[in-house]
């Protein structure tokens, strides 16, 4: 079984409850290598993984909450068109992304006119459920010095025991 920190190859495909593929590791043509942990997988994906074997496959349906998140109303704005650069070329139905003080925002463009640019700020799988078809190839099991070179830290722990005595 893999555990969190470790590292996991899988084979993978996201699908949406009408059958349509969003993602996919054989068509990309490679495994998903990936740390677990690490945020880049959903948290209820990651949990799956950490309960299967090496080449055990599961399939699993998450609702909205588990997946990418509810639909959020208040995340559809309306932005001057005049602070956005090029507002007029920018593509209706498309997902852009744009500067902010906050960092950059990935949105769907709702529509744009002289006055305002309506962008969707939600994730463009937002309130649906997802079905994940998931084979865990392999776990790599690296030795204790490879993961004290990991950027998250030591695997026995002994630097968050540093933070807090120190």
């Amino acid at each position: 079984m893999a555990e969190l920190g470790e590292i996991a190859q899988v084979h993978y495909c996201g699908r949406l409850d009408d059958g349509r593929e969003f993602e996919s590791s054989i068509r990309a043509g490679e495994p998903l290598e990936v740390r677990l942990g690490s945020g880049r997988l959903l948290p209820a994906v990651e949990r799956v993984i950490c309960e299967m074997n090496p080449r055990e496959r599961r399939t699993v349906r998450l609702v909205p909450d588990q997946a990418f998140g509810p639909y959020d109303e208040s995340l559809v704005i309306t932005v001057p068109a005049d602070r956005l650069p090029s507002a007029s070329a920018m593509p209706v139905g498309e997902f852009v992304e744009v500067k902010t003080d906050a960092g950059t925002l990935r949105a769907k463009v709702v529509s744009v006119d002289d006055r305002a640019v309506v962008l969707d700020c939600n994730h463009e799988l937002a309130g649906q459920a997802v079905t994940f078809d998931i084979e865990l190839l392999a776990v790599i099991h690296e030795s204790a010095i490879s993961r004290e070179l990991h950027p998250a830290g030591c695997a026995c722990g002994c630097d968050k025991l540093k933070e807090q005595i120190g």
